[in-house]
């Protein structure tokens, strides 16, 4: 953009006739540079080789995503280079100010989710599990993935796994079947299941690979092992699959997500012990269960797996689940100022980021800004 078109530009700013993204190109210009005039002098080579690439990573892909015709190709690169470089410099540069460098070190205190949980014997005893490992396996003794026992004398029991706030943890169940367990989970299972179900109960999210599980009687006969999840009121029936269950208290819902497979859901009714309501998943489909409204809906799983594999993806979220999930991981408290229930975000980030990296991305929209203070995150 030639000094004449730019100053053409804020001429319309003044005088009230620049459009919307005009005006925005305009206040991310003007608070780039009166943030720091001479903040590329305190860059050294490396630091320079790395900004250059970041940027031009995150400026094709801005444009990508936000070309709306040729005509305004440059136009949409200077808007996509200014707001990526803004938003590069809170975590790229050196603050200069005394407040800047206290925020600067409480955001360092912040740190991503780590493998961690606590094992919970029936006696009430509790063994808090290394963080060295990703997982247990269950058996006549609890192992690590490695082999290396970790509790023995177990037969009988009904164990509980529990992650919390800023944790995640595996387990490989007596039949094979794999769980993976997000922050702020629990589940409750046997440490042998019965002949005729194979029943956990699950509180927060998980990620089940079940497997098949054929038993013969004395007959010589053979039936297949039905395997229940009960989160709540809900309970899934499967047979041998890979799904998704979140199933927050604080969500006040529960999400059912099919990968692979196939899954009959219930409502089950606690006092009369009775499943009603029976409904069945095919792939790519999702349950919602609200109070005793239960719908079915076709989704995109990766926006609700995608946190086994170490990311984040959203698709026209709420600003407010997003959060919820960002404080689960990271363990923060978020406090609001404003409204942002009509606020919603498209994208995809790394779980292991820095936590002020990805409220970056977030407030490059600018329709929210942050502030971290502590182990709080003020949404404005």
């Amino acid at each position: 953009m030639d000094r004449e078109t730019f100053l053409e530009l804020v001429e319309k700013y003044r005088n009230g006739t620049a459009s919307e993204e005009e005006r925005q190109f305009v206040d991310v210009y003007y608070r780039l540079f009166d943030k720091d005039k001479d903040v590329l002098r305190q860059l050294n080579e490396d630091d320079r080789s790395r900004l250059k690439d970041r940027i031009k990573r995150e400026i094709d892909s801005r444009i990508t995503q936000n070309r709306p015709s040729r005509r305004f190709d440059l136009y949409w690169y200077y808007v996509a280079a200014a707001a990526v470089i803004v938003g590069l410099f809170v975590f790229l540069y050196t603050p200069t100010s005394l407040e800047q460098n206290h925020v600067a070190i409480q955001q360092d205190s912040i740190v991503p989710g780590r493998n961690t949980a606590t094992l919970v014997l029936e006696s009430g005893k509790e063994i808090i599990l290394s963080d060295l490992h990703k997982g247990i396996v269950i058996g006549d003794s609890i192992k690590y993935e490695d082999g290396e026992v970790v509790s023995s004398g177990i037969a009988g029991q009904m164990l509980t796994l529990r992650t919390p706030r800023g944790g995640q943890y595996a387990l490989t169940l007596p039949d094979g079947t794999r769980v993976w367990l997000n922050a702020g989970s629990s589940l409750r299972y046997p440490v042998h299941f019965g002949k005729q179900e194979r029943r956990v109960f699950l509180e927060g999210e998980a990620y089940f690979d079940v497997a098949k599980m054929v038993l013969r009687d004395q007959n010589g006969l053979s039936h297949k092992v039905p395997f229940r999840v009960q989160a709540g009121a809900q309970i899934v029936d499967v047979l041998g699959t890979q799904f998704n269950i979140s199933a927050y208290t604080d969500d006040h819902k529960t999400l059912t997500t099919l990968i692979e497979g196939s899954v009959n859901v219930f409502l089950h009714d606690m006092i009369d012990e009775n499943e009603i309501k029976y409904h069945v998943l095919k792939p790519g489909q999702q349950s919602v269960l609200q109070g005793e409204d239960l719908k079915i809906s076709t989704v995109d799983v990766r926006q609700f797996t995608a946190w086994k594999d170490g990311k984040f993806v959203f698709e026209q979220e709420p600003l407010e689940n997003i959060l919820k999930m960002l404080a689960r991981w990271y363990d923060v408290e978020i406090i609001y100022q404003g409204d942002a229930s009509l606020v919603t975000f498209t994208g995809s980030v790394g779980r292991y980021e820095h936590i002020s990296e990805i409220l970056d991305k977030i407030s490059y929209t600018q329709a929210v800004r942050f502030e971290i203070e502590g182990r709080r995150v003020k949404v404005m």
